[in-house]
């Protein structure tokens, strides 16, 4: 292989350089799907139910128009709401719009049922602004809907139709607020403009955080190399093996999502491990013996990467691979990309590192001044070694304890598919969704659909009984249905103390004569998303003040219980709907991803160490991490969600290599006839030491992730601290209390491969390689 780098060294060179420009180019090109609908299979019922209801009554995503000021019932003020109502009603974007200035009034006179506009024209007087009030707080289509009761806030809601870009309709009602300044605090919300406000933060955060990381990761390479020279090879491979991987995205016919924010982070972090590796052992070579040849100073380096590294690799791409059993769709593709994105970084630090070292000159420096882990050993390191010779029991019994107490937090473990929280709660959108949910029902929905003969006294009876159930619901903050209209005209015909009067009438040809009345001063369009023209389907639009994984699903289990016994067909579908779904796809994805990559990772662990009981006490740090991160996230209210449902698959393929690293020392040791005491001294002072700045770098390499906007990237990057030192205190403490408690057979077990390290090492003319590939933890610093 050696010979095969300095042949073609220059092509490799070539080749890698180009490869990752290439790939670069194809970045910009990238687009961002905001949309979490997305995110879930087409196939999965949910999204199914809600297309075959919005094909019937038109998509329910509705962008909501706040107004704020101490009294919105002024005449400046109404000008200015009726102005930007006349602007929306022209978008052609925009199938239905709800202000104060579309709400009817169904009232009677002189026996007759007249319909008429909740404001004809803006008052002129004060006395017809106190009328104007009554009449809101009067008007159930108005009250807590386009105005709330305390007359401080008014909305126009517009429904969004899927016959133009979002994007450009949600331009035109921005321009037309802002060519109708006013008093008033203007403020937007609803799903259209948090899906808008997550393209841009997306945008935003790949500006920020991807160089931030880079720059972090920068400052460690120089921390640990030194000389610039030798810094720019790794960072380099970062830089390309992230650049080939973000342009994938696009080649593939992928989108943005907030979770791809973490794969440029992922290689960050992890993927230039082998090529410090490299540079690392070059600049102790090249500094202990100036004469040696460059090619054989790159023989020796490939020498160095020897089984354990590569399995090192392998239990990395294998627990990120995991994340392909999740059903969340952008979780598979950070599964592929990340993957990918390591494998590619293996790839180039063997083969771009080797062919740059060959054709540079080398550095010759004194011994000891390469890198920070040379030196005297770390006096913690010492104590440690001492706690773990002398109370390996007590060691082991205060961690079950502690990870006891810890894992406990699993039982308070939440669920949270809601797009509102991904953002601060100083977000101008969150602000927006708060007031919406508080005071004007919220702006997620859940859509039931009749298919029926709608105007039968029966069915009409069954919905209005539905409806009232649902209204009684916690969560649920307002409910539209057409039997509400209904009864609303019976208040237009009836007397109060007439039997008819707010009821369902008794008979087909009474409700259809209603609607006959309503139609002679009324729109028919009004009820265009409540029912359709053939009068053969209803809709029942569920807005939800809460709309949390709970509430949603106790609503749809109380109209799955109702369906039973109705007398018509219904279909229950929905945004909300599907994000409960999502949710559901989250904690599948998470059982089987974490599933599938601890199975990989304890075979692997059986393999290289060739014993089933080494694969079991390799697991251990990995299993305890994984119950104190997620009792962690119980205890401190921190949700699982689209994001932080990935931590533990790359936990696993992250922090094994920690566990790994302690093991093969420590096995090599052994074999080489220090005792079990002497061994743990000798591993925690060499390999312990590299274990912990590995660690370090790693989570210097994710803590860009809490200056993201995005809560749940914050929360993904606060985890990362947590989940990366736990594997890292079961490593350097937890594993070596195991095997000195212990002392397992197959730590004695003389390995072919290690004999050959151990002659090769007695043998070597270089003195500063360490055959024992896990020496690179000294490399990784």
């Amino acid at each position: 292989m050696a010979d095969f780098i300095i042949k073609y060294r220059w092509l490799i060179i070539g080749f890698c350089l180009i490869l990752g420009v290439a790939f670069g180019l194809l970045i910009p090109s990238a687009r961002v799907d905001p949309d979490m609908r997305n995110y879930i299979p087409s196939t999965m019922s949910s999204r199914i139910k809600t297309d075959k209801i919005e094909n019937e009554f038109g998509v329910q995503d509705m962008v909501v128009v706040l107004f704020s000021d101490t009294n919105i019932i002024t005449i400046d003020n109404l000008s200015q709401i009726r102005d930007i109502d006349r602007g929306i009603s022209r978008v052609s974007g925009v199938s239905s719009r709800i202000s104060p200035f579309t709400v009817r009034n169904i009232k009677s006179e002189e026996g007759f049922m007249v319909v008429e506009p909740l404001i004809k024209q803006i008052p002129g007087s004060p006395d017809e602004l106190i009328q104007l009030r009554s009449d809101i707080l009067g008007n159930r289509f108005a009250r807590d809907i386009v105005v709330s009761s305390d007359m401080s806030t008014a909305t126009i809601t517009a429904t969004i139709s899927n016959t133009e870009v979002e994007n450009r309709t949600l331009y035109e009602i921005d321009s037309i607020i802002g060519a109708n300044p006013g008093s008033p605090t203007i403020m937007t919300g609803g799903l259209p403009y948090i899906r808008k406000a997550i393209m841009t933060d997306v945008n935003k955060d790949a500006v920020i955080l991807i160089p931030l990381a880079l720059l972090i990761m920068l400052f460690v390479l120089k921390l640990t190399l030194g000389e610039w020279r030798s810094v720019l090879m790794p960072f380099t491979v970062v830089l390309l093996s992230t650049a080939v991987t973000m342009g994938l995205i696009p080649l593939l016919g992928w989108k943005m999502s907030i979770l791809s924010l973490l794969v440029p982070i992922i290689l960050v972090a992890v993927a230039n491990n082998y090529g410090i590796y490299l540079v690392s052992r070059y600049i102790n070579i090249s500094s202990q013996h100036e004469q040696i040849t460059k090619r054989l100073l790159v023989k020796n380096l490939l020498q160095s990467f020897r089984i354990p590294i590569l399995f090192s690799g392998l239990t990395t791409i294998a627990g990120i691979m995991g994340l392909l059993l999740h059903s969340i769709i952008p979780a598979k593709q950070v599964g592929i990309l990340a993957a990918t994105g390591v494998s590619v970084a293996l790839a180039m630090s063997l083969l771009f590192i080797p062919a740059l070292i060959y054709i540079r000159k080398p550095v010759f420096r004194k011994a000891g001044q390469s890198n920070l882990s040379n030196g005297e050993p770390w006096f913690i390191l010492k104590k440690i070694s001492g706690l773990v010779i002398h109370r390996p029991g007590r060691i082991l019994l205060i961690s079950a304890i502690i990870i006891g107490v810890l894992s406990s937090g699993i039982f308070l473990l939440t669920i949270n598919t809601n797009q509102e929280t991904c953002f601060p709660k100083r977000h101008p959108v969150r602000k927006a969704s708060d007031i919406i949910n508080d005071n004007f029902g919220g702006s997620q929905t859940i859509s039931v659909m009749i298919s029926g003969d709608i105007k039968s006294p029966e069915v009409m009876m069954a919905i209005d009984d539905l409806t009232r159930r649902l209204e009684n619901r916690n969560g649920v903050g307002e409910v539209f249905s057409i039997s509400q209209v209904v009864r609303e005209m019976s208040k237009a015909i009836f007397f109060e103390n007439d039997s008819g009067y707010d009821r369902i009438p008794g008979t087909r040809e009474a409700i259809a004569q209603m609607f006959e009345l309503y139609n002679m001063s009324g729109d028919p369009d009004d009820f265009r998303q409540l029912i359709n023209l053939d009068n053969t389907g209803a809709h029942i639009l569920i807005r939800l003040s809460r709309p949390e994984n709970e509430v949603i699903r106790q609503i749809e289990a109380e109209i799955t219980g109702i369906a039973e016994t109705f007398p018509a067909e219904i279909t229950v579908g929905g945004y909300a709907l599907i994000m409960a779904d999502f949710a559901a796809s989250v904690i599948k994805g998470q059982v089987a991803s974490l599933l599938f990559a601890a199975i990989v990772v304890f075979v692997l662990l059986t393999i290289i160490f060739k014993s089933l009981k080494g694969g079991l006490i390799g697991s251990i740090p990995l299993v305890a991490s994984i119950l104190i991160l997620f009792g962690f996230m119980g205890i401190t209210g921190i949700a699982l969600d689209a994001a932080t449902a990935l931590l533990s698959s790359i936990m696993i393929g992250v922090g094994v290599d920690f566990t790994i690293q302690y093991i093969w020392r420590f096995k090599f040791y052994i074999l080489k006839g220090l005792s079990w005491a002497e061994a743990t001294v000798a591993s925690l002072q060499t390999i312990g030491r590299s274990i912990i700045i590995n660690a370090a770098g790693v989570m210097a390499g994710f803590s860009a992730l809490i200056f993201s906007g995005f809560t749940s990237i914050r929360f993904f990057g606060y985890l990362v601290l947590i989940s990366i030192g736990s594997c890292l205190i079961g490593a350097i403490i937890l594993i070596p209390a195991i095997l000195m408690k212990f002392k397992p057979r197959f730590i004695e077990i003389k390995l072919s491969r290690i004999i050959k390290d151990k002659k090769n090492e007695e043998k070597s003319d270089i003195t500063g390689i360490t055959t024992a590939a896990f020496s690179v933890g000294s490399a990784t610093t």
